[in-house]
């Protein structure tokens, strides 16, 4: 296998669903018989909230990159990366939660500085996406058809399954069980968001929200 074949293994992996969907059963089965034989890889700022954080953060570089070399602004495929990267990047602070990780104040200041940058960032994607409201909504369609589209949602799927057990709501589970769970399927939902990023979304490039001005 050459390194060619390899570089195209997750662009084919992401359009196989049964692909996916054996991925993460055995990325889930890994990650509960990890847990039976290191019971702490599910403790804060370990092994399982680690790995969360590096896929989130290889989601919002993949979808950045892929923005900032879209030569047309004006392209579908712009806005999808700029607004993915956008969001993968509140959900790893949101994850991160930078200003536990030292007694610094230093540590709080840069989170609040991270903060503000990312309001920044969401109101200049408001700015550029008003305008160009009218044509994206007409493509709704085309959108929620799109791979990076639809494993994102499946991705987000995985996140909302873990809010029960985060909040202890299954009271006949004990606590070590739910917190298990909890980590297990952020981590799941975090992996597809990551490859998410990774899908092909070359028919959005051919979908313009500005039609070109006329000479």
């Amino acid at each position: 296998m050459n390194f060619t074949s390899l570089r195209a293994a997750p662009h084919t992996l992401i359009r196989s669903n049964g692909g996916l969907f054996a991925l993460m059963l055995l990325v889930t089965a890994g990650q509960i018989g990890l847990w039976l034989l290191f019971p702490a890889i599910d403790n804060e700022n370990h092994l399982l909230e680690c790995l969360q954080a590096l896929f989130l953060a290889l989601a919002c570089a993949v979808h950045g990159q892929k923005a900032w070399t879209e030569p047309d602004r004006d392209s579908l495929r712009f806005l999808i990366h700029a607004g993915l990267s956008a969001l993968m990047f509140g959900f790893l602070l949101r994850e991160l939660e930078i200003r536990e990780m030292g007694q610094s104040s230093a540590w709080n200041v840069l989170e609040k500085t991270l903060r503000v940058l990312e309001l920044l960032v969401l109101l200049r994607l408001l700015v550029f996406f008003v305008p160009r409201a009218r044509a994206v909504f007409a493509n709704v369609r085309a959108i929620f058809g799109m791979r990076v589209t639809i494993i994102t949602l499946i991705g987000g799927l995985f996140m909302v399954a873990g809010w029960p057990f985060d909040k202890k709501v299954i009271h006949a589970l004990p606590e070590m069980v739910s917190e298990l769970m909890e980590e297990v399927l952020e981590l799941d939902g975090y992996l597809l968001l990551f490859l998410a990023a990774l899908a092909d979304t070359g028919a959005a490039a051919r979908i313009k929200l500005r039609r070109p001005k006329a000479r």
